[in-house]
């Protein structure tokens, strides 16, 4: 049941009814019982691979409370060893169907058990386990949660309240227009230049133009997931992380990976590189190199494929280019590294740079996607392939993308000053919001393609 599907749409609304109406020592009962059932309308015996995990991690995790610190690493390891093989056993294994969200719960899961043996947990329970594991408005696709910042919130036992309907209502539609109106969109004619057969067909403009597309199409077809996500759980008053903020306005590959895909990068933050930094002392070389390999796990992690590692290979090196930069910055080169021009220097060179990598992890084989880098950085053509109709959805989609920060700030200061008049914010509530969530609603049914899945669902 996608979020995009008229019955998941049709059944949130008195799903959500229901959570207000139980009393509050019910209500984290009946979200895991929903959570349960939407994942196994995908397919039933997907169920059976969150509650495999939920068993195993329950066990361990009580383990590493208990016991003294040999027992805790000991119980850890063999936690994070079993989801990883059972991860692998679905996305890189001989298994015939991969179950929904696997790659997401399971980095939720390790994120777990690292926090219980750090005592960032102190005590849970079976069914706390499987509500975090398996709640569904990002159980699927994230955003990947972390346990103190999901269950607390069933704990408080909020009462409901109209501005929090509005802000998972806000986010929900713009989820679907982003989803149908502009991914969607563009995935036509991103399918049709990334095929196999096009690659020697394709020029440089033909090539930038996709490379961009596509950055474009996975931004906002992920964006929406994660906004309709968000607003899913904000309809039960559970704040979910961000996960995106504007990635594209990113000053520096750095900078790039604080916007996109957030929650993933914390987490690899968190439990991959600072650790590895810890451990080499602040060394630059096996910093280094440590960082080109994480990220190229992060790529293995998207699929098994040499494109997927190659992309994340060559973030890996835009971040090592970035830390070499900051570390001349401080010592041999202060004024240039902080002028006007070599900051904008940045922001273009992370624009193209991440613009680049997108074409191996979009391209059928490493041999279509290095003709296509061929031709985009040293083979020049400069005649068209395509209609013009795909450049110009391209470049519209890209000026929207300028200029969308800029919207949701006027967007935000409009409700700011309309808070501080009573009048004006009744008809802003109940007159020109239900408006706009018509519009978008009409959007969504206009734009409607039920073929077009999320992208990250293959992930």
């Amino acid at each position: 049941m996608q979020f995009t599907s008229y019955s998941y749409l049709l059944l949130l609304f008195p799903a959500v009814g229901g959570y207000w109406a139980l009393p509050a020592r019910f209500r984290a009962a009946y979200v895991l019982a929903l959570s349960l059932l939407f994942y196994a309308a995908w397919k039933p015996l997907y169920v059976l691979a969150p509650l495999l995990i939920c068993a195993v991690i329950n066990t361990c995790g009580h383990k590493v409370l208990a016991l003294p610190p040999d027992g805790k690493r000991r119980w850890m390891w063999c936690g994070i060893v079993f989801v990883l093989l059972i991860l692998c056993l679905f996305k890189y294994g001989a298994a015939s169907a991969m179950p929904l969200g696997i790659s997401f719960y399971s980095f939720a899961a390790i994120g777990f058990l690292v926090d219980a043996r750090q005592g960032r947990i102190k005590a849970f329970s079976r069914s706390d386990i499987a509500l975090f594991l398996t709640f569904w408005p990002n159980i699927v696709s994230g955003p990947i949660v972390r346990f103190r910042e999901l269950i607390p919130q069933f704990r408080a036992h909020r009462t409901f309240e109209l501005a929090m309907l509005l802000r998972g209502m806000d986010r929900l539609i713009w989820g679907l227009a982003q989803k149908n109106l502009i991914a969607n969109n563009i995935a036509w004619w991103v399918d049709e230049g990334f095929r196999p057969q096009a690659a020697h067909l394709n020029t440089t403009l033909d090539n930038w133009a996709l490379a961009v597309g596509f950055g474009l199409q996975i931004y906002f077809d992920f964006a929406a997931y994660s906004n309709m996500a968000i607003g899913s759980a904000q309809l039960l008053g559970i704040t979910l992380p961000e996960n995106f903020r504007f990635p594209y306005h990113a000053e520096n590959p750095s900078d790039f990976w604080s916007r996109w895909h957030m929650t993933l990068s914390r987490w690899i933050r968190d439990y991959l590189f600072f650790p590895l930094n810890a451990r080499f002392r602040g060394a630059p070389v096996p910093l280094y190199l440590s960082l080109v390999g994480i990220m190229a796990l992060v790529g293995l992690w998207h699929g098994a494929g040499w494109g997927f590692v190659l992309w994340g290979a060559m973030h890996g090196t835009y971040l090592v280019l970035h830390r070499v930069w900051e570390s001349l910055q401080e010592t041999h080169i202060p004024r240039i590294a902080t002028s006007r021009w070599t900051r904008w220097g940045w922001r273009l060179f992370t624009l193209c740079a991440v613009t680049a990598a997108w074409v191996p992890f979009r391209a059928a084989s490493i041999g279509q996607s290095l003709e296509m880098l061929r031709t985009m950085f040293l083979a020049f053509t400069f005649r068209i392939s395509y209609p013009v109709n795909f450049y110009l959805v391209v470049l519209a989609v890209g000026m929207f993308c300028v200029v969308e920060p800029y919207l949701s700030q006027a967007v935000s200061r409009l409700e700011k000053a309309l808070a501080q008049r009573q009048a004006s914010l009744a008809a802003y509530t109940f007159l020109l919001r239900p408006l706009a969530y018509a519009c978008g609603l009409l959007l969504f049914v206009i734009f409607d393609d039920r073929d077009a899945q999320f992208i990250y669902f293959q992930f």
